[in-house]
């Protein structure tokens, strides 16, 4: 996942204009579908906070299914939290 100051980087530039979105996504080292994503709506401006690099998974328990969909996690689910924080930022 991008940090949150790169993808509103992209987003600023972007909407700036000027640049190809060639030119953008060279200058802060993304793939140009990433930069052609945030134009056209289909990604968010969402990403990963430097504090998130502090936080690490490390499983105390064996893996569980999910009781939210069903797959077979280390608890908390980090699919259901990622789908959720998707449906709330639409």
């Amino acid at each position: 996942m991008l940090p949150k100051a790169l993808i509103h980087e992209i987003d600023r530039l972007l909407k700036q204009g000027g640049l190809s979105h060639r030119k953008i996504a060279a200058r802060v080292g993304v793939s140009r579908g990433v930069v052609s994503a945030i134009a056209n709506g289909r990604r968010g401006l969402f990403g990963k906070n430097p504090e998130d690099d502090r936080r690490t998974h490390v499983p105390n328990s064996p893996p569980m299914r999910c009781p939210c969909c069903g797959y077979r996690v280390y608890l908390p689910c980090l699919i259901c939290e990622a789908r959720q924080h998707k449906y709330q930022h639409k």
